[in-house]
């Protein structure tokens, strides 16, 4: 019975993530409601490891408050969205620390287990950018050109060789794409307005305005736009397309 208890949580916390990850993909948007369902029941069985002595109130506390650090932080930098916030702060609420069943394998003290899943998110979203990278490799070896009709340093064409992909505007309607570059109003000789490259957009940034300038001036030059958001911190990019 307590080994049916101590791994519960874990099935439940796996069972929302993937529902989580699926309205992400589908919608790029989590509604309140499934947080609202979800965080009383989390609280539920953290709530009954406790009382049956299978869970300590102080590692809760420690996983809660590590989270809530980091979630922030992040949040406020625009790294985190607030999906992502809710997500790391359910996980830690529901699954302070791993059931051990037969016994430590070594004898160190135990870190809140939200630290572990924040640890290896990053290192799994670091395949992103390789994949970016591999595509825009495979993309140029076909002779595509990926900065065209647009002024670049080297450290800035590096950067958005790993963070952007070539797509037509057109597909950016109804889909959160993140720009790569902006439009300055100071015209240049041509008489066209300057093209930028932008570094990075905040996480909750409202990104229809950015789809309604590209669509107005997309006649203008080809360029390059960046893949639809995905990993709770990086930066997609788009220019005109």
């Amino acid at each position: 019975m307590s080994l049916l208890l101590l791994w519960l949580p874990f099935v439940f916390v796996l069972g929302v993530l993937v529902c989580v990850c699926v309205f992400d993909v589908r919608e790029r948007v989590v509604s309140d409601w499934v947080w609202v369902f979800v965080y009383p029941v989390g609280f539920v069985l953290t709530f009954v490891l406790v009382g049956f002595g299978l869970l300590d109130w102080v590692v809760v506390l420690v996983s809660v408050l590590c989270s809530l650090f980091l979630g922030v932080g992040l949040f406020w930098s625009g790294y985190y969205g607030g999906a992502d916030l809710k997500a790391l702060v359910f996980i830690a609420l529901t699954t302070p620390s791993i059931p051990v069943v037969f016994g430590p394998v070594l004898n160190l003290p135990e870190l809140p287990l939200i630290l572990t899943v924040f640890c290896n998110s990053v290192l799994l979203s670091l395949t992103w950018p390789l994949t970016i990278f591999t595509l825009n490799l495979k993309d140029v070896l076909k002779g595509k050109r990926m900065f065209e009709y647009i002024q670049l340093s080297l450290s800035q064409k590096v950067w958005l060789f790993f963070t952007s992909r070539l797509t037509p505007v057109e597909k950016l309607v109804g889909l959160r794409y993140f720009p790569s570059e902006q439009l300055v109003f100071q015209e240049d000789v041509s008489g066209l307005p300057i093209r930028k490259p932008l570094r990075f957009v905040k996480a909750e940034t409202d990104l229809s305005k950015y789809t309604t300038n590209l669509n107005t001036y997309k006649h203008l030059k080809k360029g390059c736009v960046g893949f639809p958001n995905h990993t709770h911190h990086s930066p997609c990019h788009n220019t005109l397309g």
